[in-house]
C-alpha cells in the first residue's frame, strides 16, 4: 500500500497536464498563422473562453458534489462512533482513552483529528488528539448526542483551509472569462478564418478530453453515492467499485472497509443477541428440570427397595427400570449443569497475560498433553484477556479436535500455532486438528446452540466459545480451507489490546 502511494500521479495532475499539452499545439500554430502575439491573443482568449465556462461550471458544481460528499462521510463517520460510544461506555470515560487514541490512528479514519467527550455542562470528560499535519488546514467539528443526558460526541476532522478562497478564485476565473469571451476579433477574414478554426478545434479536442475525464472521475463519485444509498436502504452487502490509484480510489477502499467493519459488528452483535435469548432460556430450563429431579429418583429408588415379593422376574423387571431411571436422571443432570453453564456465563475482566503461558497450561491435563503440539512464534506475545475465559475457548477447541481425530480414526493429535501483527493489533491462533474438516453450509451453524456433529455433544461448546472471543473484541471462526494437517482449522482473532470489560 506504501509503495502504491509513492508511485501514484494525482488525478488532477494528470488531467491539468493533458489538457495543457492539447491547447498548448494550437496556440503555437497560432502565433505562426498571425505573427502578431499581442493582437491575437485577446481572439485567442474570446474563442477558448466560450468553450471552457461550461467545463468550468460543472468543475465547479462537481466540486460542491465532492465537498457534500466528505461532510456526509463525516456525519456518517460520527453516527457509527456514536453509536460504538452507547455500545461501549467505557469510551466516554478518561480510562477509554487508550481506545480512542486507536481509533484516531486507524487509517480508516481518514481526516479525523481529535476525540472529545463533553457532559451536559459542556466539560469536557475525555479527550485525545493528534498533532495537526502540515499545510494550509483547519479544524472541522461534528458534534454527536450520545444518550439522552446531554453528553456530546465531538468529532474534529482537518479539512482545507483555502478551500472557500479557491472556490472564490474559480468563480472569478470564470466572471473574467466570461468578459473575455465577449471581445469581438479584428483579425482579417483569413486571419480569422485560420485562427478560429486552429483554436475550434483544440478548443473541441479539449472540450472532449475534459467532458470525458469528468465522466471518468464523477462516475466514481456517483459510485460512492450510490452504494450509501444502497446501504441507507438496508442493502448491507453493497460495496463500491472505485478503481484507480489516485485519492478517489483510496476514499472509496476505506469506505468498503467501514463498510466491511460494520457488516462484522453487526453480525457479532445479532450473534450476541440469539446467545442472550439462549442463556435465558436455559436458566429457565435448568431450573425447570432441576427441581423435579430428585423427588423422582427417590421414589423410584423407594419403589425398588419396598418390593418383598419372591417373583424372580419382577423383580429383576424392577431392578433394571430402577438402573435406568438412576442413568436417564444422572443424563438430565449433566445436561442441567451444561443449561447452568450457559447461563451464568461471567464477564471478561481483561488483564496483560503471556500466550504462551496460557496455552502451555493446557498441557497439565494428562489426556491432552500427549495429544497436544505447540508452535509458538519467534517472540513471547502478550494480550488484554481474561485468562480463564480464554483457557475456556482454546480447552474446548482442542477437545474438539482430538475427538475430531478419533473419530477420523486417527490418534487425534492437536496443533496449536499463534502470531500476532501489531500494526493491525491482532493475535491470530490456529488449532489444527486430523479430523474430516468443516463442510462449508456448516461453518456458520456450528457456532449455534445445540447444534453439533458429535453423538455425545451437546452443541454449547462453540457457541459458548465464539461468545467469549467476541467479548474479548475478536472472532472465532472456521477456516475456509483445511489445516496442514488435513482436518480443520479453527481461527481465534483477539485484540493485542482488549476491553476491560465483557460486552454484556
Amino acid at each position: 500500500m506504501t509503495t502504491d502511494r509513492r508511485r501514484r500521479v494525482p488525478l488532477v495532475l494528470k488531467l491539468s497536464m493533458l489538457l495543457v499539452l492539447v491547447v498548448m499545439l494550437p496556440l503555437a500554430v497560432a502565433y505562426v498563422l498571425v505573427g502578431q502575439l499581442g493582437a491575437t491573443a485577446a481572439n485567442v482568449a474570446a474563442s477558448d473562453a466560450s468553450l471552457r465556462i461550461e467545463a468550468m461550471d460543472k468543475a465547479i458544481h462537481r466540486y460542491h458534489d465532492l465537498v457534500n460528499l466528505t461532510k456526509r462521510l463525516h456525519g456518517s463517520m460520527a453516527e457509527r462512533l456514536g453509536r460504538r460510544f452507547l455500545r461501549e461506555p467505557e469510551l466516554a470515560t478518561p480510562a477509554g482513552n487508550a481506545e480512542l487514541q486507536k481509533i484516531i490512528d486507524d487509517p480508516a479514519q481518514a481526516g479525523l483529528r481529535a476525540i472529545a467527550v463533553l457532559g451536559p455542562d459542556g466539560r469536557v470528560i475525555s479527550e485525545v488528539q493528534r498533532p495537526v499535519s502540515g499545510g494550509e488546514w483547519r479544524d472541522k467539528v461534528v458534534d454527536e448526542a450520545i444518550g439522552t443526558d446531554g453528553t456530546t460526541l465531538r468529532l474534529t476532522f482537518e479539512v482545507s483551509a483555502s478551500l472557500q478562497q479557491d472556490l472564490q478564485e474559480l468563480k472569478e476565473a470564470i466572471d473574467g472569462t466570461r468578459t473575455v469571451s465577449q471581445i469581438q476579433s479584428a483579425l482579417p477574414e483569413s486571419y480569422q478564418f485560420t485562427f478560429l478554426f486552429v483554436i475550434g478545434l483544440a478548443g473541441l479536442s479539449a472540450a472532449a478530453i475534459g467532458i470525458l475525464m469528468s465522466r471518468l472521475y464523477t462516475n466514481r463519485i456517483d459510485a460512492l453515492v450510490a452504494t450509501a444509498r444502497k446501504v441507507s436502504d438496508g442493502q448491507l452487502d453493497a460495496r463500491a467499485e472505485v478503481r484507480g490509484r489516485d485519492e478517489l480510489a483510496e476514499l472509496g477502499t476505506d469506505f468498503n472497509t467501514m463498510l466491511d467493519d460494520l457488516d462484522v459488528a453487526r453480525r457479532q452483535v445479532e450473534y450476541l443477541q440469539r446467545m442472550g435469548v439462549w442463556q435465558d432460556v436455559a436458566r429457565r430450563l435448568a431450573h425447570e428440570i432441576k427441581n423435579p429431579l430428585t423427588p423422582i429418583q427417590l421414589a423410584v429408588q423407594q419403589c425398588v427397595s419396598s418390593y418383598k415379593g419372591d417373583d424372580p422376574k419382577f423383580k429383576k423387571l424392577l431392578g433394571d427400570a430402577g438402573e435406568i431411571v438412576e442413568e436417564e436422571i444422572e443424563g438430565l443432570r449433566r445436561l442441567v449443569d451444561t443449561f447452568r453453564t450457559l447461563g451464568a456465563l461471567p464477564k471478561v475482566e481483561a488483564a496483560p497475560i503471556e500466550l504462551g503461558e496460557v496455552i502451555e497450561e493446557l498441557k497439565l491435563d494428562p489426556t491432552v498433553a500427549a495429544r497436544l503440539s505447540l508452535e509458538p512464534p519467534p517472540t513471547s506475545v502478550t494480550v488484554r484477556a481474561d485468562k480463564l475465559l480464554l483457557k475456556r475457548v482454546l480447552a474446548n477447541l482442542v477437545e474438539n479436535g482430538i475427538h475430531a481425530g478419533q473419530e477420523a480414526g486417527h490418534a487425534g493429535d492437536v496443533v496449536i500455532r499463534w502470531t500476532s501483527d501489531p500494526l493491525r493489533d491482532v493475535v491470530t491462533i490456529h488449532v489444527d486438528d486430523h479430523g474430516k474438516g468443516v463442510a462449508e453450509d456448516k461453518r456458520e451453524k456450528i457456532f449455534e446452540p445445540y447444534v453439533t456433529t458429535k453423538a455425545t455433544g451437546t452443541g454449547l461448546g462453540l457457541a459458548i466459545a465464539r461468545k467469549i472471543a467476541i467479548e474479548h473484541g475478536g472472532e472465532l471462526a472456521v477456516a475456509p480451507d483445511r489445516a496442514p494437517t488435513g482436518g480443520a482449522r479453527f481461527v481465534v482473532s483477539l485484540p493485542l489490546r482488549g476491553p476491560d470489560a465483557s460486552l454484556a
